[in-house]
């Protein structure tokens, strides 16, 4: 994989390569940039491989990178283009307020994270620098560097983590204004970089070039909020808006699920809460967790009725008129099942997965074992010659799901907190160590039967995992105190009970004269 994202950051570079040598024919120039680019190039991409161990790396993100990485590189070389073409006289420290710095950090942090937003930032200057025309004064590249680095940096520290798309704006308009602050620090005003300092001040210049600096921050936010949606379809990356929008019950499925299945709604929303409990104890990614948690089960909208949860009284449960295996093959193909409604509904392919892996390669262990007990009974009777026919050998291959195991570390959250909700809701009036032992020995048992193998989860992140659900529990499943009633309310029934109880002697009474006389 790092060979390929290699590769890709490789190709990347060349492209920049290409783009330089033609733009400037002097073959001492074009040597000298091209030996930049390439060194650098091949530097940012071995920072990158040792740095982002624990993250996703595929050739799709790396891609994702290196166009903004490029786009940006290419507005700013058409930006100081579109400087020599305009009649009036521009300065280069004027240009330095106009440049797109946050553009590729921007949308790096809003769609892969704030890590490599500040990485792409790191990326953009240095090519940045390197493209500069040669006659820009030195002062200008070294204020180029200092505030390309400042706004690519706080653009992809604003960016990052943002739950609504008008934080895009907030995150534009910061970064503008920590471009106008280095800019007058730095006296990027009407000359040349730290000379105009020595020219005086001029409001109306002020007012006209800061309004340009906060105008491109603002700019640079519209144009993310816009193209953001398109660059999730190519790129089939889901912002961490995106994810938060799934979460909305009012998302098709989940309210479906609500009508039609109430108990798998409410297991997938107890599910949910233990899985980002167990994530953010562990540093995973909380709200990709919840949201796979939510939707883990739609599988059983197909045949709601045969799964326990949605069961209200077991006695009359139809897989009392099933044999083992067509119970089995009902349960299982839930999976199955909740991938093609997944897709029908377009869902991220990261849910899909989730969906897929929840269950692994585990067995539906309840009809297997009443297929193997059924298979014994029979084999008994064939042997004491009550029945002719010798029954076949139990196919374990029947009641085994088709997998894979979880491929993440969501993914085995899910998983685990999957079986943990359901053996909880088989504990009558549970006790904190009655708890402890049931997750501990569901989590032994995925661990001896290798579910969590590729799950990239460790013992001291599952040990987390154990007390995150623990603590989670221990709120869902509290004991309740029998509150007494007042002494007014006792009092005041006493009084109720001995007026019903005159009421009936007088009534009896009355219509008993014979037994009254008598008396």
């Amino acid at each position: 994989m790092r060979q390929r994202l290699l590769l890709v950051a490789a190709l990347g570079v060349a492209i920049l390569c290409y783009f330089a040598t033609t733009l400037h024919q002097d073959s001492g120039e074009v040597i000298y940039r091209m030996i930049w680019l390439v060194l650098t190039g091949v530097a940012l991409a071995f920072l990158f491989c040792v740095n982002y161990e624990r993250q996703e790396l595929n050739v799709r993100r790396a891609a994702l990178m290196m166009l903004l990485i490029i786009l940006q590189i290419l507005l700013n070389i058409g930006m100081n283009t579109l400087r020599e073409a305009l009649p009036w006289n521009i300065s280069y420290g004027q240009l330095l307020l106009v440049l797109p710095y946050s553009l590729a950090p921007c949308m790096t942090a809003v769609m892969l994270g704030r890590k490599l937003g500040v990485f792409v930032a790191l990326c953009t200057s240095l090519f940045g620098l390197s493209l500069l025309p040669l006659d820009c004064p030195t002062v200008v590249m070294a204020d180029y560097l200092v505030i390309s680095l400042l706004a690519g940096f706080i653009s992809a520290t604003l960016c990052s983590g943002v739950t609504k798309r008008e934080h895009i704006l907030y995150a534009g308009f910061g970064t503008g204004l920590a471009v106008l602050v280095a800019a007058i620090a730095f006296g990027c005003f009407r000359e040349n970089g730290l000379a105009s300092i020595r020219t005086g001040f001029n409001l109306t210049w002020f007012a006209i070039e800061a309004a340009m600096a906060l105008g491109m921050g603002f700019l640079v936010a519209v144009f993310v909020g816009g193209f953001m949606p398109l660059l999730e379809k190519l790129f089939n990356i889901s912002t961490h808006i995106t994810w938060l929008e799934w979460a909305d019950m009012n998302h098709p499925v989940l309210k479906k699920l609500q009508m039609t299945a109430p108990g798998t709604f409410h297991h997938s929303l107890c599910v949910q809460r233990l899985a980002e409990a167990a994530a953010e104890a562990i540093g995973a990614d909380v709200t990709r967790a919840g949201v796979c948690s939510l939707y883990h089960d739609i599988g059983k909208l197909r045949n709601p009725g045969y799964f326990a949860e949605n069961i209200a009284d077991q006695r009359l449960s139809p897989h009392n008129d099933l044999t083992p295996e067509a119970s089995a093959r009902i349960i299982i193909q839930h999976v199955s099942d909740g991938v093609e409604i997944a897709r029908e509904y377009k869902l991220n392919s990261r849910i899909i997965n989730v969906i897929r892996e929840h269950h692994g390669v585990s067995s539906a262990y309840f009809f297997q074992r009443k297929a193997k007990d059924k298979y014994e009974e029979d084999k008994a009777k064939f042997e004491e010659g009550l029945i002719d026919t010798c029954p076949e050998p139990v196919n374990n291959s029947i009641f085994t799901y088709k997998g894979p195991v979880p491929q993440t570390r969501e993914s085995g959250i899910v998983s685990l907190a999957d079986a943990v909700e359901s053996a909880t809701r088989s504990l009558v009036n549970p006790t904190e160590e009655d708890i402890r032992d049931m997750i501990a020995s569901i989590v032994k048992g995925r661990i001896l039967d290798g579910h969590l193998l590729d799950s990239q989860l460790t013992l001291k992140d599952l040990a987390k995992i154990k007390e995150a659900f623990l603590t989670t529990l221990r709120t869902m499943h509290h004991n309740r105190i029998a509150y007494p009633k007042p002494k007014e309310e006792d009092a005041a029934d006493k009084l109720d009970q001995e007026r019903r109880k005159q009421e009936e002697i007088g009534t009896n009474g009355a219509a008993d004269p014979a037994a009254k006389a008598a008396s």
